[in-house]
């Protein structure tokens, strides 16, 4: 069980570093955007190769996250996917992190840069997940609840759950809050078998006692 733990923590500590490597990579992608006036078209050119590139062409996102393959060889991958199709800014810095060996951050990259963007705008990005379909009235006291207890303008992002049964879950930034009837139910019968363990232990040791 120790070496469990210990696994899920390096993962744990790995996904956090990667995490922070992508942010210093974004801001300065970003900073030299804005000099640009290419700040939003590097964000969409940034989510288009996530959710386009890379969800239709894995085997391009492999490529270029592989370990093995040396820079030389992921150079002409870079070149057939990207050289023409995206902006010559955001093909310089994709060829930047493959000489960084860091083209394995290209997904946290384009996350974290979403993210400052939101931040400089003083956007927030709230993601709900909701049994049934919020209704404008509850989508729009959401925002505004939220809104007011972080001053920020409120991007709401609603995507209907039938299996959380009943009630919702709003993820603010890495903050998660959870008052659906699943995890609700989950809760009680933890409890009930805790309590049923507890109680079948207790009785063992009365037996033993007697014994």
């Amino acid at each position: 069980m120790a070496e469990v733990f210990e696994s899920e923590n390096r993962a744990g500590e790995e996904g956090s570093a990667k995490q922070r490597i992508a942010r210093v990579y974004a801001e300065a992608l970003m900073n030299v955007a804005e000099q640009r006036g290419l700040a939003k078209e590097v964000d969409q050119e940034l989510q288009g190769i996530v959710t386009q590139v890379f969800s239709t062409s894995p085997e391009i996102e492999r490529g270029l996250a592989s370990p093995v393959l040396k820079r030389s060889a992921k150079t002409p991958i870079l070149e057939r996917a990207f050289q023409g199709k995206v902006s010559e800014l955001l093909f310089n810095f994709l060829v930047v992190l493959n000489s960084k060996d860091r083209l394995v951050l290209v997904r946290n990259v384009a996350f974290a840069y979403s993210n400052l963007l939101d931040e400089r705008a003083k956007r927030l990005r709230v993601r709900v997940r909701s049994a049934v379909p919020l209704t404008e009235s509850q989508s729009e006291k959401l925002r505004q609840s939220i809104g007011q207890s972080t001053g920020l303008e409120v991007m709401l992002a609603a995507k209907v759950d039938a299996s959380l049964l009943g009630g919702m879950i709003v993820q603010v930034g890495d903050k998660v809050f959870d008052s659906s009837v699943r995890t609700r139910i989950e809760a009680i019968r933890n409890q009930l078998l805790a309590r049923s363990s507890y109680e079948i232990q207790a009785g063992r040791d009365r037996f033993s006692s007697r014994g």
